[in-house]
């Protein structure tokens, strides 16, 4: 009987008629026509899988591009009279380019299109790197200081138009994949940055300082014309909307809480750059060996990064992934220095060679919800879901992390230099121990409340609005509207 009214509802619904049920049937109805739309998504287009592919080209070969450096470019700066911080400094002046200009590439998207950021950013990138190759015949110290930061900076200027334009590009072209595809390409991300030492130590060897830059930088030129034509455009959101608003964002406290978690998990990857080989010289490992012990850490990283993006499009709390990779960070940088708390365990290569792909595995699960955690919290805060959110999310995400990647290693090297490695990774893991256990009390009053919620909807039998707009079911419930029988009433439907 009961399953013979709720077709008889459901069928009243996908005619576009209004109609009154009870709560118990509205929720079946409501989770039936979600089963329905949710079978439209299962598998990638071909357009789709042209896009995956450029994205992924483009990552690789820009981080590539970023990490090309590190084997050559402090002996040269040092040829030149350039101190060891001064370099240092070089490295980090492109992530805090990053952090100060993403916003405001957010900012502006929606009024010069994703695409036109996306390409106008590789090429940027390209020819910047190509131009970088030059330094080598500058004699004159303050000239080639100079003109280290300029050109480094205008890459990173490039770099930050096209991941601010790429995460918006995500969200348009897969939204029903979205976290699986972010960790699939954050797989390229660490293979470019992983790659990028050991590409560019052999160019080097083979034509000198030169060479990287110039294969680097002219393939990422070749690619923006590819991914002009073979790029679709996006059909979801329209270019005519208002952007986001960065102050009305960072109102909402889950955002709040979540760039909090962001920061730290950035710092905790980035405060190894500085300290790690330092830590490692005790063992006299040959810089060939020292260079795989860190491929261990981003090879671990962008190994388990799909499987936390696909989680996150799978699991409905997966929010929790955030705190519960945090935790594991904490542990294992215990176990890393080791920590002065565990006097009792000795320091090996073979414990290093265990915990640093640990790290990554663990980095890359408390990382990979935080932009969906983001977009959704400032959906449920009242924005609505076009480009000009997602542009302003980008941007907000990519200056976040580019400002614990600033951190970290100033923070590291400090601390460091004051002190030593265990004390050093043992602050790493207080922090992030701290930040989880902030984290999984604010995730555990946020759970409640939207129990509390889901009790009054059903006792209130408030009025429910459901439309399907691009295939997307939307449900607007007003608490204040009841009908008379006590009966939730189901009006305005649309269905594809």
């Amino acid at each position: 009987m009961m399953e013979s009214e709720n077709d008889a509802a459901k069928s009243e619904i996908n005619s576009g008629k209004s109609c009154e049920v009870s709560p118990k049937e509205a929720a079946v109805v409501l989770n039936n026509l979600g089963s329905d739309n949710d079978e439209k998504h299962k598998k990638f287009t071909i357009k789709q899988k042209i896009a995956l592919v450029m994205l992924a080209g483009a990552d690789f070969m820009c981080f590539c591009s970023m990490s090309i450096m590190a084997p050559f470019y402090p002996q040269e700066a040092a040829n030149k009279g350039m101190t060891e911080s001064m370099a240092g400094f070089v490295f980090g002046y492109y992530a805090l380019v990053v952090f100060l200009t993403s916003p405001i590439f957010g900012k502006i998207l929606p009024k010069i299109g994703v695409k036109f950021l996306f390409i106008g950013g590789l090429i940027t990138s390209g020819i910047c790197s190509i131009t970088f190759g030059t330094l080598h015949s500058i004699d004159d110290y303050n000239t080639f200081v100079t003109c280290s930061f300029i050109i480094r900076g205008l890459e990173a200027l490039g770099a930050s138009a096209y991941s601010t334009a790429g995460y918006v590009i995500i969200i348009n072209i897969f939204p029903d994949h979205a976290g699986a595809v972010r960790g699939l390409l954050e797989t390229f991300v660490g293979l470019g940055m992983s790659a990028g030492p050991a590409i560019g130590g052999l160019l080097f060897a083979i034509g000198g300082f030169s060479l990287p830059f110039y294969v680097v930088g002219l393939i990422i030129v070749l690619l923006a014309p590819l991914n002009m034509w073979l790029l679709p455009e996006s059909d979801k959101c329209s270019l005519d909307v208002k952007t986001g608003s960065l102050l009305n964002l960072l109102k909402l406290p889950s955002v709040i809480f979540t760039c909090i978690m962001m920061m730290i998990i950035s710092m905790t990857w980035g405060f190894l750059d500085p300290t790690l080989e330092p830590h490692l010289r005790k063992f006299s490992l040959s810089p060939g060996k020292i260079g795989l012990i860190f491929l261990l850490l981003s090879a671990a990283y962008g190994i388990s990064s799909p499987g936390w993006g696909w989680l996150t499009d799978r699991v409905e709390n997966y929010q929790w992934l955030m705190p519960i990779g945090l935790f594991g960070n904490s542990i294992v940088l215990l176990l890393l220095g080791p920590s002065p708390l565990l006097s009792f365990l000795e320091d090996s290569i073979l414990l290093n060679v265990i915990c640093l792909p640990l790290l990554g595995i663990f980095v890359a699960m408390s990382l990979m919800p935080t932009y969906q955690f983001v977009l959704d919290s400032a959906i449920k805060g009242g924005f609505t879901e076009n480009i000009g959110t997602h542009s302003v999310i980008a941007g907000l995400w990519s200056s976040i992390y580019s400002l614990g990647e600033v951190v970290g290693p100033i923070l590291g090297g400090a601390i460091l230099e004051n002190w030593n490695f265990p004390v050093t990774s043992s602050t790493f893991s207080l922090l992030n121990f701290v930040t989880a256990i902030i984290g999984s009390i604010y995730f555990l009053r946020l759970l409640k409340e939207d129990k509390k919620l889901k009790n009054k909807v059903l006792v209130a039998s408030p009025e429910i609005k459901v439309c399907y707009i691009n295939d997307v079911c939307e449900v607007n419930i007003g608490l204040e509207k009841t009908t008379k029988n006590g009966h939730i009433r189901i009006e305005n439907i649309k269905t594809k």
